[in-house]
């Protein structure tokens, strides 16, 4: 039986999964709880807030390119910005082969499915749509080129194809995930899923999900990966400040505050 600990009506996506995969008792305070923030890291004012400012405004700027504004526009936005990657990150957007305007495609895409009584969420930063072929493109601004196996076992790879998928009147035959770093333009790195792959993120995202659902308050259990404390906003409640992370940690932390949706 469901312990029903989630508020009525929660929506999963990959962001607060994500938080559950890295912490049980992180995605408790947070989703469960609802408990603020107990104070700003020390770690996060320098770098951290800076990064999910800039690729916030990142993810802005291409959106406008794909409503149509003028690039000489965004140019100048980002010239404005007062992080000057975010001036080198538009150029590289704007000379990429993904700089086009299609019929077929959709920017800042949200969908939704229904697994088993829970909805899932997913956000595109572009979607293409093909007859038998789902292209996703997914914009980043990582100081460090992230690794394909880190990429491999983010929950949005696993999210993202399994709610494009299923969001199709047809199965389609294939999709495709494509991270692009503005920060390294010719360093893609694409994933490809048939619906053998799809079904199997079905299966462990729907598992995850019932998880969730069937945890007790004091089953969810902190990390034993200390890595993952290091950028964590609840910390404090766990007596783990200074705690050392890593690369891996902090990209995970600053794309779920990119990715975070509003409400």
């Amino acid at each position: 039986m469901m312990t029903d600990l989630l508020p009525t009506g929660f929506i999963f996506h990959q962001s607060n999964l994500q938080a559950f995969e890295n912490c049980h008792f992180s995605f408790y305070l947070r989703y469960v709880r609802k408990l603020p923030w107990p104070a700003p890291l020390a770690e996060r004012k320098v770098t951290f807030e800076k990064d999910v400012a800039a690729g916030s405004m990142f993810h802005s700027l291409v959106h406008q390119f794909f409503l149509g504004l003028e690039p000489d526009l965004l140019v100048s936005c980002a010239r404005e910005f007062p992080d000057e990657r975010l001036s080198l990150w538009i150029d590289n957007f704007l000379h990429s082969q993904y700089a086009k305007i299609a019929p077929n495609q959709f920017a800042e895409h949200i969908s939704r499915i229904d697994l088993d009584g829970n909805l899932l969420l997913a956000k595109f930063d572009l979607l293409r749509v093909e007859q038998d072929t789902l292209e996703i493109f997914d914009w980043k601004s990582s100081r460090v080129l992230p690794k394909r196996n880190q990429l491999e076992r983010r929950i949005q790879t696993q999210v993202y194809p399994l709610v494009a998928a299923m969001t199709q009147a047809h199965n389609p035959a294939l999709v495709r995930m494509h991270y692009w770093e503005a920060g390294f333009p010719d360093q893609p790195i694409t994933f490809a899923f048939d619906q053998k792959a799809i079904e199997l993120h079905l299966n462990k995202i729907a598992g995850l999900i019932t998880l969730i659902r069937l945890l007790d308050a004091d089953e969810f259990l902190r990390t034993t990966n200390l890595k993952k404390c290091a950028f964590c906003e609840y910390q404090s409640y766990c007596a783990r400040v200074g705690a050392e992370g890593d690369q891996e940690s902090y990209a995970d932390w600053v794309d779920m505050g990119l990715s975070e949706p509003e409400g």
